[in-house]
């Protein structure tokens, strides 16, 4: 995780190389997190224009915390080191009529292959992760 500004952050993924590091992928990790979640079926109950990457407010993206015993509270039984587990949270504040928003949907991402799943696992809990704002009051 590197800041990259007032209030930002961003995942970013390096290889090591001695005392060497370079990127480990063509772009921010949460970058292609966030293109994966956009390109699933999920994603279609949410509105965003996509030519406007900063269409969305509060667009934020972690690691889950599990990486250094391969997720085992989560149940999964993973090869050493391979999957890191990324949480996705944004949300529409400030707008006259608020759309639905996601908070810590997960996917898992496969240093070995490059790759980005949703293991059934975690079905449950994105499941919960998708949000309706209550309408303003008049």
């Amino acid at each position: 995780m590197q800041k990259t500004g007032a209030g930002f952050q961003t995942l970013f993924l390096y290889r090591r190389n001695g005392f060497e590091f370079t990127s480990a992928t063509p772009k921010p990790l949460s970058e292609m997190a966030w293109d994966y979640f956009w390109g699933l079926p999920a994603s279609k109950k949410l509105r965003r224009d996509p030519k406007e990457r900063d269409s969305l407010s509060h667009v934020f993206a972690a690691l889950v915390k599990g990486l250094d015993d391969n997720y085992a509270w989560l149940g999964q039984h993973w090869p050493d080191s391979r999957y890191v587990v990324i949480s996705l949270s944004f949300d529409a504040q400030g707008e006259d009529k608020p759309r639905p928003y996601i908070e810590d949907w997960w996917c898992a991402y496969d240093l070995k292959t490059g790759t980005f799943t949703v293991p059934a696992a975690f079905a449950a809990h994105n499941a919960q992760a998708f949000t309706s704002p209550r309408p303003k009051r008049k």
